[in-house]
């Protein structure tokens, strides 16, 4: 069995002033989230979040800094917006967002960080307008009204899928096997099979249960219309103060073949991202269509 709890939430802004937004969001969302969220719930700010005696129940580090004061996974997954164009004063923009486990029950402290005005950098500013979650066995939004639902990741297997072809979109991924960075023209089915199964078991033994491996019959399918390109993305590192560049890749790709066993883990990583850096937005895959041409 492998499963975890995970609910789905999606904060719409709206945009105060017309102005040209950077390509990569996740890592601004996710500085301004840190930065609000410790001033708002820390108290203890003089002392290093590590050997804080409330650590393993502050609200900063159980949600946002689990990765390097726990040593887990991050908790949240960001989904933010890739966009090219000119954003006009009362247009939206949407971030999508992943809480694992529990901390879902801390959705009104994340909500708070992202309250009032947000100044994303260069006079671009944003107010949040609503809050919805998602609901992913019903495939619809729904309004937050007094808490946020849990689902089990364990139902998604028990979907299936009668095409022979799928189109997977990826957005901006870093991938990381055996301390290898993968540049986007070393990309194939076994590594991508090795990220999958990476990613759903690591977040399954931390957040939830894994008593079986996972495995996932490479011989059933073939990847291809392979069409990736490399999207190195910049981002401002508070803690090392300076520009760190994370090696990326992004495009498309189609599955071919006996999709029904691989299929419900593509469903799950829609839910969590696949690859590193998934805090900041990075690693996004989306099914774009079923039933695509085998042809």
């Amino acid at each position: 069995m492998v499963n975890f709890q995970f609910s789905a939430i999606r904060y719409g802004f709206e945009a105060l002033n017309d102005f040209e937004p950077p390509y990569f969001l996740g890592s601004t969302f996710r500085g301004i989230m840190g930065k609000r969220l410790k001033k708002m719930v820390c108290i203890k700010p003089r002392e290093e979040c590590k050997v804080c005696e409330f650590k393993m129940t502050c609200p900063y580090t159980v949600v946002f800094d689990t990765e390097s004061v726990l040593n887990k996974p991050s908790k949240y997954i960001f989904k933010p917006p890739y966009i090219q164009k000119k954003i006009k004063k009362g247009e939206s923009i949407i971030l999508d967002m992943t809480l694992l486990g529990e901390s879902s029950d801390y959705w009104e402290f994340i909500t708070e960080s992202f309250s009032g005005v947000l100044n994303i950098g260069k006079d671009r500013y944003l107010k949040l307008k609503e809050i919805k979650y998602f609901h992913p066995f019903e495939d619809r939004f729904h309004s937050v009204k007094s808490f946020v639902p849990r689902f089990e990741a364990v139902h998604f297997f028990e979907m299936i899928t009668g095409e022979n072809a799928i189109k997977i979109r990826l957005f901006p991924t870093s991938i990381k096997i055996k301390s290898e960075i993968i540049r986007y023209n070393s990309f194939n089915k076994d590594i991508f099979l090795k990220a999958v199964i990476s990613r759903i078991s690591n977040v399954a033994l931390n957040y939830g249960i894994k008593n079986k491996k996972i495995f996932i019959d490479k011989n059933k399918f073939e990847i291809d219309q392979l069409e990736l390109r490399p999207s190195p993305m910049r981002r401002w590192s508070n803690r090392k103060q300076k520009k760190m560049v994370i090696p990326a890749f992004e495009g498309s790709f189609v599955l071919e073949g006996d999709l029904k066993e691989i299929y419900p883990y593509l469903l799950v990583l829609e839910v969590i991202n696949i690859g590193k850096s998934v805090s900041f937005g990075l690693g996004r895959l989306q099914i774009l269509s079923s039933g695509v041409s085998s042809s």
